[in-house]
């Protein structure tokens, strides 16, 4: 029997590849006996000329039997067959970080378009179908999750430091929240490590509050699950997310989580999976902290919830999903 081919096509690879890493996983978890992949990327960035550029001189696989569009990069099933084109999307982050004319053409060219042209679109949450709907008024989405990475699970930890917790913050831009979570650690002894870029106002409130801390950037996964490891607690209490990978690769590395109390974060962390926030409340995360910190029992049985809320995001079940779509998309 003839193998299908999937062609995985991405954005332009920029300072986030979070997206990649996820179909890195998903053509992992393919059937090999059935199907085989390609990757692409996209020649030029995702500023308006290079969108432009892009919809001119992209050419997808010719042995391709259907074309995934992973992320980020919609408006390139414009140049794509509807028939033969299956699009991710990840978030809607960027109907509320623009304004005007802007907004709006964006809106067409990542959304609305796209959305309409196509039979089939996946969205990596509940939460973001709901958003895609509510902007098109379209029904044809299904939710697949995003993968976990089996390389983030741990079957050990060591053991949690109850006097001097090392607090573990993935992300630093304006949707993560990270002033709020500065804002519930004063005073409290305890080590906050952000991965991600600071810029000159969170220095300074950190300053401010007199929080210990280190920033990194640009970790590799073998850094990233090496903080993971030895973190104590990730508080991962962000305003907005397509999905919150950080939540399940903190419960694979059997690390206690405290998120926020908001779709999709509370979904992906699972019943009893994490503590749950209010994100706009430094008071309550400070509070979740505590407890995590404050109650072995507690910790114990969050650790024990992630281990078991996990399988949900196996790699070879996510990839079956998407098998599924694939073949029915071939079929007709």
């Amino acid at each position: 029997m003839k193998k299908l081919r999937i062609g995985f096509v991405e954005r332009k690879f920029h300072y986030f590849v979070s997206v990649e890493n996820v179909f890195r996983q998903v053509s992992e978890g393919l059937d090999r006996e059935r199907f085989e992949t390609s990757f692409q990327q996209l020649p030029y960035l995702n500023t308006f000329i290079g969108m432009l550029r892009n919809l001119m001189v992209f050419r997808p696989d010719p042995a391709a039997d259907i074309i995934h569009v992973t992320g980020h990069c919609h408006y390139i099933a414009l140049a794509l067959s509807p028939a033969r084109t299956l699009l991710t999307i990840h978030d809607l982050g960027f109907l509320y970080t623009r304004t005007g004319f802007r907004r709006w053409l964006l809106k067409k060219l990542l959304l609305d378009l796209p959305v309409r042209r196509l039979r089939c679109v996946t969205a990596i949450s509940a939460a973001t179908k709901d958003e895609i709907v509510a902007h098109t008024g379209t029904q044809n989405v299904r939710v697949i999750h995003d993968p976990l990475d089996p390389f983030f699970i741990a079957d050990t930890k060591p053991e949690f430091n109850s006097h001097d917790p090392k607090i573990l913050q993935i992300g630093t831009s304006a949707n993560k929240n990270v002033e709020n979570l500065v804002r519930a650690l004063e005073g409290l002894a305890c080590r906050l490590v952000l991965v991600g870029e600071i810029d000159d106002r969170l220095d300074q409130l950190l300053r401010e509050k007199n929080i210990r801390y280190e920033a990194k950037s640009e970790l590799n996964n073998e850094e990233l699950r090496a903080e993971y490891e030895s973190a104590d607690i990730v508080a991962f209490c962000s305003l907005y997310e397509g999905f919150g990978l950080p939540i399940i690769e903190a419960q694979a590395m059997r690390t206690p989580v405290v998120t926020s109390d908001v779709r999709p974060m509370k979904d992906v962390a699972g019943e009893e999976g994490a503590i749950l926030v209010d994100p706009l409340d430094h008071k309550s995360i400070r509070q979740g902290i505590l407890r995590v910190i404050r109650e072995p029992e507690l910790r114990n049985a969050l650790v024990a919830n992630g281990i078991e809320n996990i399988k949900r995001f196996d790699r070879r079940a996510i990839a079956s999903q998407y098998e599924t779509i694939y073949i029915e998309m071939i079929e007709g």
